[in-house]
């Protein structure tokens, strides 16, 4: 594929990641939300909408890591020249 999206990486709040979930289920773009607090920890508060058809998109995950450090060592590996981070006011933040 060399152009559009090849997956989408999100870790929004709970109410956000329901929007990018269905998106992502429409789209048929595989989608994996890392569920964090704002303090690094995982977080297991969100609830989890499945959908009624076989086809889920999304992948749901609850690492014990940094994630920030992470994404960088990901974007530097790949050298990628374009990304986009999808945040709110909590969670995501660089």
């Amino acid at each position: 594929m060399n152009q559009g999206i090849l997956a989408l990486v999100s870790s929004i709040g709970c109410m956000s990641a329901g929007s990018l979930q269905s998106l992502a289920d429409a789209m048929h773009i595989p989608h994996l939300y890392i569920q964090r607090a704002p303090s690094g920890t995982p977080r297991s508060s969100c609830s989890v909408t499945h959908p009624t058809k076989s086809e889920d998109y999304t992948l749901f995950v609850r690492p014990p890591v940094y994630l920030n450090e992470v994404i960088l060592k990901v974007i530097a590996e790949y050298a990628w020249q374009k990304f986009i981070i999808f945040y709110d006011t909590e969670y995501g933040k660089l």
